[in-house]
C-alpha cells in the first residue's frame, strides 16, 4: 500500500534571472505539487532574482557567472542539512543540471528517498554549445559528467522526459531500466489556451491582414531557427503576406537576425527578444502556424519533450516540427500538426505553406491538439505522476 507523502524538498540549480523552459518546468512542478503536499523549492538566490514567488528558499550565492554554481553548491550544503534536520522531507527531488553532488550525498547519509529528473545529457550539450572550448566550460563539464554518474547511480528513482533519453541513461551509466520512469513535459492549460486571434493581434500591434508563423523559445543552436529563416523565401514565394514572429532571446539572436538580413528578409521577421511568460500565449494565439525546427544533433539521440510543442497545442495552434523522437510521437498521437525531416528548409516550407493555405485543416488540428494536451499533458497530471513515484519509495 502506498504511504502518504507529506513533505517534499525540490532542489534546483538553474537561475531565475533568466526566462527558460527549465524555469517554467520547475515552477509549474512547485505550483502543482503544492496542491497535494507540502513542498519547499531550494534555488540560487542572486541579488536581482524575483523573490515574490512563494514556497522558494533562496540560497545566498556569489553573483558571478563562474562562481554562482560552486558557491550555490557550498551554501546549499548548510541550508539543506539544517532544513533536513529541522523538517525532514519524505522525498528529495533534484533536477539534474549544473553539477550537483551534495543533495544525493545527504540523502544517502540520512536515508532520505531521492528522485533525480533528467532532461538531457551533458556530452550532447557540449557538441552544440558555442562556449564548449573555454577552460571554465571544460572544468564545469567535467564536474557535470561526474555529477551525472554519481547521482544516477545513487538516487532511488530517475525521471526521464523521453524514452530515448532513458535508453541513453541505461547505455551510458548501466542503470537498470526499471529504475527509470518516463514522464513527458506538460503545459499550463489555464494560461496556454485558445484566444481570439484578432484581439491578440491588436494587443500586440500586429497587422490583422497578414498570416503569421511563430517560433517561441530560447535562441540556441539546437532549436534550428536558422532553418526556418532559410525556408522563408520558399514560404513567401507561395504566401507573400506571411510575417515571422521569433519570440525569445539567446546567444543565437544576433546571428539569426544577420542571416535574415543577408537573405533580404529583415522586414519579414520580428525578433521580440525576451517577453514575460504570461504574454507568450498572446504571440502563439496571434499565429496561424507554429514551428519547432529542431536540429538532429543533440536531439535525435535522446528525443525531445519540448515545452513549446505542448504550449502550441494547448493554444489550439497547428504545429510543424522536426520529426525527432518524442516530438514526432506527440504530433502523431495528438493529430495536431505535421512532422518534417530535420534541417530541411524545403520540407519545412512545404508543410508550413500547406497549412497556411488550408484554414479548415489548421482549425481541425488545433482542436485535436488542444484536446490531447488537456487530457494527457497538463502540469497537474505531471505532478500526480511524480507524486505516485514518491509514494512508491517512501
Amino acid at each position: 500500500m502506498f504511504k502518504k507523502v507529506n513533505n517534499i524538498f525540490l532542489v534546483y540549480y538553474g537561475s531565475f534571472n533568466t526566462k527558460s523552459g527549465s524555469n517554467i518546468h520547475i515552477l509549474e512542478l512547485l505550483r502543482n505539487l503544492k496542491k497535494h503536499t507540502d513542498i519547499v523549492l531550494f534555488a540560487p538566490g542572486q541579488k536581482s532574482v524575483d523573490r515574490s514567488l512563494s514556497g522558494i528558499k533562496y540560497v545566498p550565492v556569489i553573483d558571478n557567472k563562474y562562481l554562482v554554481q560552486p558557491s550555490y553548491e557550498f551554501m546549499l550544503s548548510f541550508y539543506l542539512l539544517y532544513s533536513c534536520i529541522k523538517n525532514r522531507p519524505d522525498v528529495l527531488y533534484l533536477r539534474q543540471n549544473s553539477f550537483p553532488f551534495f543533495p544525493i550525498i545527504l540523502c544517502k547519509i540520512l536515508k532520505i528517498p531521492s528522485i533525480v529528473e533528467v532532461n538531457g545529457i551533458v556530452l550532447d550539450e557540449l557538441k552544440v554549445d558555442p562556449n564548449s572550448q573555454s577552460f571554465a566550460y571544460r572544468v564545469f563539464s567535467y564536474l557535470a559528467l561526474r555529477s551525472e554518474n554519481f547521482n544516477y547511480r545513487h538516487c532511488d528513482r530517475i525521471v526521464s522526459v523521453t524514452d530515448k533519453l532513458r535508453d541513453e541513461l541505461v547505455r551510458l551509466y548501466s542503470i537498470p531500466e526499471s529504475k527509470i520512469h518516463i514522464i513527458n513535459n506538460g503545459a499550463n492549460t489555464d494560461v496556454f489556451k485558445p484566444l481570439d486571434p484578432e484581439q491578440v493581434r491588436v494587443k500586440l500591434q500586429l497587422e490583422s491582414s497578414k498570416k503569421y508563423v511563430c517560433f517561441v523559445g530560447h535562441l540556441a543552436a539546437w532549436q534550428g531557427v536558422e532553418f526556418l529563416i532559410h525556408a522563408s523565401p520558399l514560404i513567401l514565394e507561395k504566401c507573400p503576406d506571411v510575417h515571422f514572429l521569433i519570440v525569445g532571446d539567446g546567444v543565437m539572436k544576433d546571428k539569426l537576425m544577420e542571416t535574415a538580413s543577408n537573405l533580404g528578409f529583415s522586414d519579414k521577421f520580428t525578433f521580440t527578444g525576451r517577453v514575460p511568460y504570461e504574454q507568450v500565449p498572446f504571440y502563439i494565439n496571434a499565429a496561424d502556424v507554429c514551428v519547432a525546427p529542431f536540429i538532429k544533433e543533440r536531439n535525435s539521440k535522446i528525443g525531445l519533450s519540448a515545452l513549446k510543442t505542448y504550449e502550441y497545442l494547448a493554444c489550439g495552434k497547428p504545429i510543424v516540427a522536426s520529426g525527432i523522437s518524442g516530438v514526432k510521437d506527440l504530433i502523431e498521437a495528438s493529430g495536431g500538426g505535421l512532422s518534417v525531416t530535420p534541417e530541411s528548409p524545403e520540407e519545412l516550407a512545404t508543410a508550413v505553406v500547406k497549412l497556411l493555405l488550408d484554414e479548415s485543416t489548421r482549425t481541425l488540428m488545433g482542436e485535436r491538439g488542444r484536446k490531447y494536451v488537456v487530457e494527457n499533458h497538463s502540469w497537474d497530471g505531471v505532478a500526480r505522476k511524480i507524486l505516485d513515484i514518491c509514494k512508491d519509495i517512501v
